[in-house]
């Protein structure tokens, strides 16, 4: 984990979720941080799928059902490694606004009873944001007593 303990949050975990969308700079660090993580683990597995393709298309010996499934693994991975420079170029700006856009919108269909109107709190933008660190992580579950005991 990094000094601030935020790399491993889960973002499932809706009000961290809804704190790292949030202007707070460090929020936008972290931000930055799993984005960087992102584009570096889907551009590396891209190149491997890639690689392994062009060995069996070089490979005249190799089997026809091998030869296949390299033809069709090949422009997945080039899709995939466009798909994450793409995605990486977008600036945290519009990046961000879209996100929230997404979260108002899953909060609206699929959150708790009374948040069909979810609005993203208007405290967590702008530089008043930085008033307001990240909420703390939610209690480990209690551990259920044996059977029996």
């Amino acid at each position: 984990m990094n000094g601030d303990g935020l790399d491993g949050r889960d973002v499932t975990d809706g009000a961290f979720y809804e704190w790292l969308l949030s202007d707070h700079p460090a929020a936008r660090a972290e931000r930055d941080r799993r984005r960087t993580a992102t584009y570096h683990a889907d551009t590396g597995r891209a190149a491997a799928v890639r690689a392994w393709a062009d060995k069996i298309n070089a490979q005249p010996g190799a089997p026809q059902s091998m030869r296949d499934l390299a033809a069709s693994m090949g422009p997945l991975a080039d899709q995939t490694a466009a798909r994450a420079e793409t995605n990486y170029a977008e600036p945290d700006d519009a990046y961000v606004t879209r996100l929230r856009a997404q979260h108002e919108t899953h909060m609206r269909v699929s959150g708790p009873p009374g948040s069909w109107d979810y609005r993203y709190p208007a405290h967590l933008t702008g530089p008043g944001a930085a008033a307001y660190p990240p909420p703390p992580e939610p209690d480990a579950p209690e551990p259920e007593p044996e059977a029996g005991a």
